[in-house]
């Protein structure tokens, strides 16, 4: 009986009882890094961080610069464009030069120049004009749009506008005789000239869509007596309004009641 019980002991406690975790195999050892190789590796990865936010920031930058440069190109086009649509079509200043509108205007002297007016209405006798130098050629459509760039980027003075009076218009007879001018056979008194001009003219009709003008400087003036000869009304810029500079002569011109 005891070698019973004592194999049924042996057995009991050979076998594991059922659903008990098997004896677990011995752990392997892990290898310890090199710390030099750790710091290293660190530091090439926060220099490759570095290097990527550098990259980065200077992508950004560039980004910013390019969107600036077109901001200001954009701001300059429409600026030219605004400019230039003002000028040809509203108004622009013009610098006086020369002495042919003494005593009203001096050399240097700055006027405004309206071109709305004579959009909707003809020039008026006493109107004092700005026109296209008689030298210039007078082109159409494609050709006019050039010559008025050629006119704004003008640094040379070959195509400087000459300024004037207008004296007569379409169907008037203008005569020039011992110092007097005679509209339509009246004689004019007119203030506002430097003196009585020397020499005779006419006399002559101004023909239809044209007009004839002088400067207020008579003896010193090229004008429709000369080169300017009866002015086509398309030749015409348009009409000084405001002398703004010199300031102490700062005058809204306003046509003389002569005519």
């Amino acid at each position: 009986m005891d070698d019973e019980r004592t194999a049924v002991a042996d057995s009991e406690s050979a076998e594991p009882e059922s659903g008990a975790a098997p004896m677990p195999e011995c752990a392997k050892p892990v290898p310890e890094l090199d710390p030099d190789a750790a710091a290293a590796a660190a530091a090439a990865a926060e220099i490759a961080r570095t290097e990527a936010a550098q990259v980065q920031a200077a992508r950004q930058r560039k980004q910013a610069i390019v969107r600036e440069v077109k901001d200001y190109m954009q701001s300059i086009v429409l600026a030219v464009f605004l400019a230039m649509l003002i000028m040809t079509f509203i108004g622009r200043s013009f610098v006086v030069e020369g002495a042919s509108m003494e005593p009203t205007l001096h050399n240097r002297e700055r006027v405004i120049v309206e071109k709305i007016s004579y959009r909707f209405t003809s020039p008026s006798r006493g109107d004092i004009i700005v026109l296209k130098n008689p030298w210039r050629p007078d082109p159409v459509g494609f050709g006019a749009a050039v010559e008025a760039m050629k006119e704004l980027v003008d640094v040379t003075g070959r195509m400087r506008p000459y300024i004037k009076r207008v004296i007569a218009l379409a169907g008037d007879t203008i005569e020039i005789n011992a110092g007097v001018v005679f509209l339509n056979g009246k004689a004019l008194d007119e203030p506002y000239i430097m003196e009585p001009p020397y020499y005779n003219y006419g006399p002559s009709v101004v023909p239809e869509g044209h007009v004839f003008v002088m400067g207020d400087n008579r003896n010193n003036s090229d004008d429709s007596r000369g080169s300017v000869g009866f002015l086509k009304i398309s030749r015409i810029v348009g009409r000084a309004a405001v002398r703004y500079w010199p300031l102490a002569r700062t005058t809204a011109f306003e046509r003389p009641n002569v005519y």
